[in-house]
């Protein structure tokens, strides 16, 4: 399966990975709320796609979350998917 994180915002791709098995907690998507998993989680499972809700960098700035004093300078507003 792939996952495809598209920015919420502009739409741009922010990026995709091809995984072999979807392993939940290894996506790290186990640490998400029920509402959240509803909200940035999608399925489509013709096409062998995961479309996973994001932000691109450039739009975490627009909307603000540069300002809030992180080392890297984008702290990110929903937890952290690697």
């Amino acid at each position: 399966m792939r996952t495809v994180h598209g920015c919420d915002h502009c739409g741009d791709l922010v990026g995709a990975l091809e995984i072999g098995v979807l392993d939940e907690e290894a996506l790290g998507l186990s640490s998400l709320t029920l509402g959240e998993r509803a909200h940035i989680i999608r399925f489509d499972r013709e096409r062998g796609l995961m479309p996973v809700g994001s932000a691109c960098d450039d739009c975490l700035i627009d909307l603000g979350f540069d300002k809030l004093g992180l080392a890297d300078g984008i702290p990110l507003p929903r937890p952290v998917i690697h």
